[in-house]
């Protein structure tokens, strides 16, 4: 069982996104690949994930991969 940590919202167009729902990826302090400290998500995240906002930059390095991989697939980059 891992501890959920940091949960990035993706907001925008692209074919996932339904209305009202948002994808969103759940990841504990140091995620090694999707599915492994990871978890995507998609609806509504519940207002206690989203209690502290902090930047991009502020999150660790392996939280940040994970981030940048899935935009690159929602958005084809």
């Amino acid at each position: 069982m891992t501890a959920e940590r940091y949960t990035a919202v993706f907001t925008g167009l692209f074919s996932m996104k339904k209305p009202g729902e948002y994808p969103y990826l759940t990841m504990n302090k140091a995620p090694v690949r999707f599915g492994d400290g990871s978890t995507l998500r998609r609806g509504r995240p519940t207002v206690e994930r989203l209690r502290h906002e902090i930047g991009f930059q502020d999150l660790p390095e392996g939280c940040r991969r994970l981030v940048l991989g899935a935009c690159r697939e929602f958005w084809g980059l």
